[in-house]
């Protein structure tokens, strides 16, 4: 995919970015689509989390039903 090119500088060896410990959940929400597009907005008016963080609403295959999920993650002490 990314070939390195034959001049030029190349990356260093022992360049690694920092490790957090952290820990992350998922929301699921599965329901009509109007009742997910709520409980996402009523989450962002209460200041939970922003609108953008939910995936698109995607149909599940049953009758009407839709899915979004949201991870949030928080670093560990």
């Amino acid at each position: 995919m990314f070939q390195a090119s034959s001049g030029g500088a190349s990356a260093s060896p022992g360049f690694n970015l920092p490790s957090f410990n952290s820990e992350a959940v998922r929301h699921i929400l599965l329901g009509d689509y109007g009742a997910l597009i709520e409980a996402i907005n009523r989450m962002a008016v209460l200041g939970y989390c922003e609108r953008i963080a939910w995936s698109e609403p995607l149909p599940t295959g049953r009758n009407g039903e839709f899915i979004s999920v949201m991870t949030r993650r928080r670093t560990l002490p």
